[in-house]
């Protein structure tokens, strides 16, 4: 009664989203898994009721079988051979070099779709199934799959024996069905970078030594029975036995969990209910920083500066858990390595990872055609984050972007932000185009469209596209109704292309006593608004700014100069105020805009 019930509301659901021209598959998931933590391994039984809202047939499946990459041979372990100046050689170097003993798999022992046999291939990362019934649209229909995971030592995320000496970092460890949407099927080998998975709920059963605590995503049904500090009581459990822990998450795409023997676990719980979840291992070196009540307390300021902001949290815990190697987002969890040297470090960190639950939680984009909607937008939450947490209070805190762009803007092995994930010649050039020019995008539209309107672009983001796939043409198009501007032109430029902004004062004069003329000049080769502050010698500044033509409008409460074509490389403005009354022209004045040289901005009155 309950699955029947179940797949209706999924159905209506799938209809309405049809009705609104946007659909997206539904999934559940019930895990069952056993953790034999002498053998290293894990036996599983997975039961994925699968709901196809699309409008097309099915003949074909395809899953995810991430831990193939801990294998000789693997594309991740190739990593190290790709053509490029910027080798990353540490992950494919250490996977040839697995002893026999340390090496992963997934072995799919068998997989049904109601019950009859799927025959199935498996390339490396992808399982690719031929189904034995086509799924029709509307169609919900149930998968089977028994399967034993042979678990690595740690290298990339995932595995045992991490750098800090967390047993067992479980990411990505499942069979993961591929993503099918309007673009079809989604079967990307995993080569290091990104992931993309449709929303459902997750119930997972896991089974493992009654010693080991266990944290991650989801909240835990069952805590009366295992204690370990998710309940008030103290809880004795028998010698010898193993534990069962129940998790259930609900609007997810993904589940996570990490386990040790010698973790310790407190919470903490945010004035609008989020529970705050913080394992770490006991150890000194582990608990420097993450074990102290400032941490804790700065994260309770996070939430409470995040969400007027960026949207509401939607789910009812977070978790802060130590593993895997660096760091690394899930749903509901982050599970990071926690010694460092520097408190400022750990909670940037910490709050980069958190800010990902809306920039890849929430708002599920497909992290590997657009990764910059993942990791910049991310980055820019953290910016504006860590302003706040460490006092700083700066008006613009992206300072930092800024600056190392206008260093590789113009550099031959700069790609274009909207190349795959996968396909970027290194991790640095990835890093480049994501991180950094993904946050700068949004850096670069505020001050296109103004705060009020960004602010609300950023809100009315987060209510239309929560638990959805929005695209960056999505995106764009909630900015423009904010702003009453085209901006399609902006989008293209900054991501498709390897165009940068360059604007200069080139002369001030006066023609007239009373009339001063300001002459612009565009140096780099993308065409970009403008402002201008006037100091007068008064002490009074006047705001002026300068839209594009391309733009149809301007952002509000700004003296309105131009437009200005982007076919024009010099454009003259002249203002009617007296050239002996000015004592400071300044563009750009809160540094919006990445302009590789800023030297030639500020024009002063010469004593």
């Amino acid at each position: 009664m309950k699955r029947i019930f179940l797949s209706f509301f999924i159905l209506s659901v799938g209809i309405a989203n049809a009705q609104m021209g946007y659909w997206q598959q539904e999934l559940n998931y019930e895990i069952n898994v056993d953790l034999d933590d002498k053998k290293h391994i894990l036996d599983g039984d997975l039961e994925l009721l699968y709901t196809n809202n699309s409008p097309d047939l099915l003949s074909e499946v395809f899953f995810n079988l991430y831990w193939n990459a801990f294998q000789h041979g693997s594309m991740l372990s190739n990593m190290a051979n790709i053509p490029t100046r910027f080798k990353d050689k540490a992950i494919g170097q250490n996977i040839e070099n697995y002893k026999d003993d340390e090496w992963g798999e997934q072995i799919i022992e068998k997989i049904t779709m109601n019950d009859k046999v799927v025959s199935f291939y498996i390339d490396q990362t992808i399982l690719h199934g031929k189904l034995p019934n086509n799924i029709k649209p509307g169609e919900t229909v149930i998968f089977k799959i028994k399967y034993t995971t042979r678990i690595p030592k740690l290298v990339e995320r995932a595995g045992r024996d991490g750098p800090e000496g967390v047993a067992y970092t479980f990411t990505q460890w499942y069979p993961k069905i591929c993503v099918f949407d309007k673009d079809g099927w989604h079967p990307d080998i995993y080569v290091a970078r990104e992931f993309y998975g449709d929303y459902g709920s997750f119930n997972v059963n896991i089974t493992a030594n009654k010693n080991y605590l266990i944290g991650g995503t989801g909240v835990l049904l069952n805590s009366e029975e295992i204690g370990h500090g998710y309940n008030d009581k103290k809880i004795t459990h028998k010698k010898g036995t193993r534990l069962t822990w129940n998790f259930k998450a609900e609007k997810v795409h993904d589940f996570a969990w990490v386990a040790d023997k010698d973790f310790v676990h407190e919470k903490r719980e945010t004035p609008t209910g989020i529970v705050l979840h913080f394992i770490y291992k006991k150890d000194k070196k582990s608990s420097k920083h993450i074990g102290k009540e400032k941490f804790k307390d700065d994260m309770l300021s996070y939430f409470k500066f995040m969400q007027p902001r960026f949207g509401t949290y939607e789910w009812p815990q977070f978790t802060i858990i130590q593993g895997g190697e660096g760091a690394m987002e899930y749903p509901m969890a982050t599970v990071m390595q926690v010694r460092s040297d520097s408190y400022e470090g750990l909670l940037g960190t910490a709050v980069h990872e958190a800010s990902h639950m809306w920039y890849y939680g929430m708002l599920g984009t497909d992290e590997q055609q657009y990764s910059w909607m993942d990791e910049g937008f991310t980055s820019f939450a953290e910016d504006e984050a860590m302003n706040v947490l460490t006092g700083k209070n700066i008006f613009n805190p992206h300072s930092i972007y800024l600056s190392r762009f206008s260093k590789v803007a113009s550099v031959p092995w700069i790609e274009p932000t909207s190349t795959l994930a996968n396909y970027f010649d290194g991790k640095f050039p990835y890093q480049m185009a994501a991180y950094m020019k993904g946050s700068l995008f949004l850096v670069q539209l505020r001050g296109i469209i103004g705060e009020n309107a960004f602010w609300s672009t950023l809100a009315r983001y987060k209510k239309d596209w929560a638990f959805k796939h929005p695209t960056p043409k999505d995106f764009l198009r909630i900015a423009e109704k904010e702003s009453g501007m085209i901006l399609d032109w902006y989008l293209n430029l900054w991501i498709s292309t390897n165009k940068y902004p360059d604007l200069a004062i080139d002369s001030i004069y006066s023609t007239d006593k009373n009339l001063t003329s300001i002459s612009l000049k565009r140096i780099g080769s993308m065409p970009m608004p403008v402002d201008i502050r006037i100091t007068l010698k008064s002490g009074e500044e006047l705001d002026y700014t300068i839209p594009l033509s391309s733009m149809f409008g301007h952002k509000k409460d700004f003296i309105l100069l131009g437009p200005w074509n982007y076919t024009q490389k010099e454009r003259i403005f002249v203002l009617d105020i007296p050239l002996k009354d000015i004592d400071q022209v300044h563009l750009d004045p809160e540094s919006w805009t990445a302009d590789i040289n800023r030297d030639d901005n500020v024009w002063e009155v010469k004593i």
